[in-house]
């Protein structure tokens, strides 16, 4: 059965928050500081284990960059724990899922937003000119360009196997992980677009 509870630490100033399989191993992990119950871990194990899989030791950096790090392993349930209902982790959960993705500057870890990498344009399964285009990066993670990045410039559609250098504008994680960019320079229409420069 599974259970939710939270705890304080007084020394910390954080509540703990824990969603518990039968196991007695954390599902998920929030965790909250200060008077203002500032989020700074929001940790799906499962998510974390399949990020683990498909993006190895990178995609776990990063995922703890965005969710925060938590340990895992048993847990024992403290006897001054207090119940939480499931509708109350989730309202909790929806929270601090959504600080950890939009309010915080993804700005430490191994890629830093602002970070310039050099890549190759690599299509998208939707027309030019739709959603954006993937970038292989050499990593075993995606890049990806939204579109507006492109439109604001009045750029030409890069053609699949087109080299740029890039710069991370910020990093998506979310059962998989994807950094995301913007070129960092575009060619007037009709040009080819510039090489990435190398150190």
């Amino acid at each position: 059965m599974t259970r939710r509870f939270r705890c304080h630490e007084p020394g910390e100033d954080a509540w703990y928050w824990f969603e518990l399989a039968e196991s007695d191993r954390p599902s998920r992990q929030m965790t909250l500081l200060g008077a203002d119950s500032v989020p700074a871990v929001a940790v799906d194990f499962a998510e974390l284990a399949q990020v683990r899989d498909i993006c190895g030791l990178l995609g776990v950096q990063l995922y703890e960059v965005v969710y925060g790090v938590a340990a895992e392993g048993p847990l024992e349930e403290p006897p001054d724990a207090e119940p939480v209902t499931e509708h109350e982790f989730a309202v909790m959960w929806g929270r601090c899922r959504s600080f950890r993705q939009c309010d915080v500057r993804h700005s430490s870890g191994p890629i830093p937003v602002g970070t310039r990498l050099p890549g190759t344009f690599v299509g998208a399964p939707w027309p030019p000119g739709r959603t954006g285009v993937f970038v292989d990066l050499g990593l075993p993670l995606p890049g990806f360009v939204d579109a507006i990045h492109l439109f604001r410039a009045d750029a030409v559609w890069p053609p699949d196997g087109t080299r740029a250098e890039f710069e991370v504008v910020d990093i998506r994680v979310n059962g998989s992980a994807q950094l995301r960019l913007r070129p960092t320079a575009t060619p007037p229409p009709g040009e080819p677009w510039p090489r990435p420069v190398r150190p």
